[in-house]
């Protein structure tokens, strides 16, 4: 089939009565790569390369007329986003994907590669139409940045393990050396030196286990949960770390219809260890006296559904809103900025290891919610995590 033939054939050649000579002039001067895959002929061979894909690629016209464009493809190329084209072959519909290819001579380039059927006036599947884009600059861009940021998070929690490992040790290497080149102790003080060694080991211990439960990324069990069910075991299960002197009020637990066939997919563990953190940190903003109110609602995710990348609005998505609000003095703007960075803690050394908020916001985000917090000085603050649900009754 030839290129003309595309052309007359499709619905775009036919909108305004576009000449098809200036169809084909526009498609050779255009600076991103366009071909043509005839869909007809077994394995959608290509029937048309423009200029810019020659010059992108490395390969003349008479190199990959008659083949289809999987040559571009390599060892690292994503098999997820070719098992993605595939599936958009299998639909006839379009899809765009970024795709790691190669050139003639080997180099690699990104792909922003643009897939769309092309269908003749009998509705028909002619061709495909594709349309790359080498976004490599861009991509490397990205990575450089973002390598940046991992090795400045890198060094952060590298600073706080360092930091908090310190604290914990110097007392026990001072009890120790009082044991050791200190005068005959008496019971009492040995008393002493053992409960500062064993309180400060298990403090350096908690310490490495957190850092080893914000660095486990992958070992993710999440499972399908009751929603009620669930969150109200955690928020028990939470209140139980809480001091005898704090005040617990939950709202909205008993509203009817809200968890009617609502599931969540969460590791129950974590949802757990969420709440804990969340509870303590609101009784440390009150000096353990004062009141926690958990509130439980639904949620349209607000904001969170509006792409910031200029693309389409992703479609809306229903959470499960869990607040939890203090009546502490609330949190001042700079404290605020780095609220849920790794390590990051006002309270004395020794008292906390600074994970617990970052841990939360990690935790959150794995299962594609949110973590954001509010706080009026003076007036307390509040935490709201989101979780998606799943389905509805």
């Amino acid at each position: 089939m030839k290129l003309e033939s595309i052309f007359v054939e499709s619905s775009f050649a036919k909108s305004g009565g576009v000449p098809q000579d200036l169809l084909l002039r526009a498609a050779e001067t255009c600076s991103f790569g366009m071909t043509l895959a005839d869909a007809r002929r077994p394995d959608l061979p290509l029937i048309y390369a423009n200029n810019a894909f020659t010059e992108m690629t490395g390969y003349e016209p008479d190199d990959v007329i008659g083949c289809n464009c999987r040559f571009l493809q390599g060892p690292d190329t994503s098999r997820a986003n070719v098992a993605q084209i595939r599936k958009t072959l299998r639909d006839e519909t379009a899809s765009t994907v970024l795709l790691l290819n190669y050139r003639k001579d080997g180099t690699r380039f990104w792909n922003r590669f643009q897939l769309s059927p092309v269908h003749d006036e009998a509705g028909e599947l002619s061709a495909y139409l594709g349309m790359q884009v080498d976004i490599t600059d861009d991509v490397e861009r990205v990575g450089l940045e973002n390598e940046r940021q991992r090795l400045e998070t890198l060094g952060r929690v590298a600073g706080g393990v360092a930091h908090e490992l310190n604290n914990a040790l110097q007392p026990i290497r001072l009890y120790a050396d009082l044991l050791v080149e200190g005068p005959e102790p008496t019971p009492e003080m040995l008393v002493k030196c053992g409960k500062g060694i064993l309180d400060n080991a298990q403090f350096a211990s908690e310490v490495v286990r957190q850092v080893l439960a914000f660095s486990r990324r992958d070992e993710d069990a999440s499972h399908d949960y009751d929603a009620k069910s669930t969150i109200d075991e955690a928020v028990e299960f939470a209140y139980e770390y809480l001091p005898s002197s704090m005040i617990l009020e939950k709202q909205g637990f008993d509203a009817v219809g809200l968890f009617d066939g609502k599931t969540i997919r969460v590791n129950r563990t974590e949802l757990f260890q969420v709440m804990i953190n969340l509870f303590t940190n609101a009784a440390a903003a009150t000096l353990d006296k004062g009141r926690i109110t958990v509130r439980l609602k639904a949620s349209d995710g607000g904001r969170l559904n509006v792409r910031i990348d200029g693309g389409p609005t992703e479609k809306p998505k229903n959470y499960l809103e869990i607040s939890v609000s203090d009546n502490g003095q609330g949190i001042d703007g700079d404290t605020m900025k780095h609220i849920f960075d790794p390590f990051f803690t006002t309270k004395a050394p020794g008292d906390g290891t600074g994970l617990g908020l970052s841990m939360v916001y990690g935790i959150v985000e794995r299962w594609g919610g949110r973590t954001t917090v509010e706080s009026d000085p003076g007036k307390g603050t509040t935490f709201r995590v989101l979780i998606p649900v799943l389905s509805n009754a």
